[in-house]
């Protein structure tokens, strides 16, 4: 009888349990379990404000949810499930599970791909005018200028995206690039074709992350050297220095890594060391970052290659996907200054005044092209 009794109640047993050994556990002491980073800020405390009582339920909810004893192992099993028995992505509004180990960001990117932010008319001759100004200033102080549009890891791997993605016939960037060849038939730089070509034989972006990575960084400071040369046929531009590449087997990191949730997800990574590396990092300008930007210790980079005699000063105004270039680019050229100015692609006229490059490359990933017309106060 009173094993039946047990069985009648169990759920109310096991929903008491839930309720009550968390709060033991606290009450003795007992170390709960370890939070994830979830790229986020937490709910640790409740603020009660007697004039607002309305938000005090809403409050108690993020606070519960965000505190409850057994969160991070629910959150383990959560994720899980998802990946490994339905096969989805356990966020699926920030990333999508793509063929053979591969993830994906969704939301914007996805957008981008199948054509609903293809770009009007109105907004390509903006393009334009935007680059009427720039040119017309640029012309004025004798500098080359050259935009680097960093593809989506889907345009380059799309063989590795699931099924149910529609990849639109058209693409944005190269609109855009038509949209200006009359104009300006030199100005960007598509990387795409020399991306597709590597891809088989090197990994060009990460599993586990949205960015290219040293091997694509490696064989784009290539093609940027190429370019310079036939701009600049009297200065001597020598090859990056050989190479060696570090290969860990078990890396873990980005943003996919974060979002899926699941430590043992790892990728083969190749990382660069350059032999003999002539260029040093050099004393900054001390340009002022901008007022908010989330990363400001990398606004600024600056190396010298006092071995160098080409006289060549390069401006890079990049945003994370220049980062990948730049253990390369610096050994080719006498002077070079890297500026993240916070996914904004300005002008940043002061800076090129202060610098004086012979050179100015943007770049960028295709996702913030439109920072270019914004107007940022």
């Amino acid at each position: 009888m009173k094993v039946n009794k047990l069985i009648k109640y169990q759920l109310t047993i096991v929903f008491l349990l839930i309720i009550i050994v968390p709060s033991l556990l606290n009450i003795t002491g007992v170390e709960g379990f370890e939070r994830k980073d979830e790229n986020r800020t937490f709910n640790d405390s409740i603020t009660i404000n007697l004039n607002e009582l309305i938000n005090l339920p809403g409050q108690y909810d993020a606070f519960s949810n965000d505190n409850f004893f057994f969160r991070t192992p629910m959150l383990d099993f959560f994720h899980r499930m998802k990946f490994t028995v339905f096969n989805i992505s356990p966020h699926p509004e920030k990333a999508i599970k793509g063929k053979d180990g591969w993830l994906f960001k969704s939301g914007r990117e996805i957008n981008i791909l199948n054509g609903k932010s293809d770009f009007s008319p109105e907004v390509l001759d903006s393009f334009k005018n935007e680059w009427k100004e720039r040119m017309r200033y640029f012309k004025d102080a004798d500098i080359k200028v050259f935009w680097v549009i960093a593809p989506l890891k889907h345009r380059i791997y799309y063989d590795k995206l699931p099924y149910n993605v529609i990849v639109s016939e058209t693409n944005r960037t190269e609109v855009l690039k038509e949209h200006l060849k009359r104009d300006y038939p030199n100005l960007i730089i598509d990387p795409s074709a020399l991306l597709k070509a590597k891809k088989d034989s090197n990994r060009v972006y990460y599993q586990l992350d949205n960015h290219w990575n040293d091997k694509a960084g490696y064989f784009i400071s290539n093609l940027l050297i190429q370019k310079l040369r036939i701009e600049f046929p009297t200065k001597d531009i020598l090859e990056i220095p050989p190479v060696t590449w570090q290969i860990d087997e078990n890396f873990s990191q980005g943003f996919h890594h974060r979002v899926m949730g699941i430590d043992e997800l790892k990728e083969r990574n190749e990382t660069a060391t350059i032999k003999n590396p002539q260029a040093q990092e050099a004393k900054k300008f001390g340009f002022k970052s901008i007022e908010g930007f989330a990363y400001p210790w990398d606004y600024e980079n600056r190396f010298i290659n006092k071995e160098l005699k080409n006289g060549l000063r390069v401006l890079f105004i990049r945003d994370s996907f220049g980062k990948a270039i730049r253990p390369f680019i610096k050994e080719a050229f006498q002077e070079s200054l890297l500026i993240f100015d916070a996914w904004q692609f300005k002008l940043n006229a002061p800076i090129i005044e202060e610098f004086k490059p012979d050179v100015v490359i943007y770049i960028g990933l295709e996702t913030n092209i439109e920072n270019f017309f914004k107007d940022y106060k």
